[in-house]
């Protein structure tokens, strides 16, 4: 029973790693390249109304519960002596994404985007200087979200590894 719920835990882990990894994604390579083709006041104004647009409780959900998760998981599987492996997968997955995604985005992103709120006017040279500080931060997001997905996978590709054997062996 454990091992199933284990199972469909990890699963969800990548679901929600997998959504933030496209949503810094689609940031780096579709938005911000979009909002630099723009006059600087017009890309600010943009990006102000795409910062209050995101607070919304879904995105807070999905940003919010995936390190929750994972730290709940790392816990569980560190515990148990038959997951031991596993769970040194998902602590490494674990720190990566705090580290790569929460704690950048908490030091770096919302700081900018804190003060990029309190601005009413922003030439097409601060824009850029502005946008490619924060899309340089936002790449870093995306490689530690895709790297914490791909570990997260592999965690989830060895329970289910597991979950075959055992009931293979009659352990299951």
């Amino acid at each position: 029973m454990f091992d199933s719920f284990l199972r469909g835990a990890v699963l969800a882990l990548c679901l929600l790693i997998g959504v933030m990894a496209g949503f810094f994604f689609a940031f780096s390579n579709t938005v911000m390249p979009g909002l630099d083709l723009m006059p600087g006041t017009d890309a600010m104004q943009a990006m102000q109304n795409i910062n209050i647009a995101v607070r919304n409780p879904v995105f807070f959900a999905i940003f919010a519960g995936t390190p929750i998760l994972s730290v709940a998981l790392a816990a569980m599987t560190l515990m148990n002596r038959r997951h031991r492996r596993t769970g040194l997968l998902l602590l490494v997955t674990m720190l990566i994404y705090v580290v790569g995604v929460v704690a950048l985005t908490a030091s770096i992103n919302v700081p900018m985007n804190r003060s990029l709120a309190l601005l009413s006017l922003m030439t097409e040279t601060d824009w850029l200087a502005w946008s490619g500080d924060w899309t340089l931060s936002n790449h870093a997001r995306t490689v530690a979200s895709v790297v914490s997905l791909l570990l997260a996978v592999l965690a989830a590709c060895r329970l289910m590894k597991q979950g075959r054997d055992g009931v293979a062996h009659g352990s299951g």
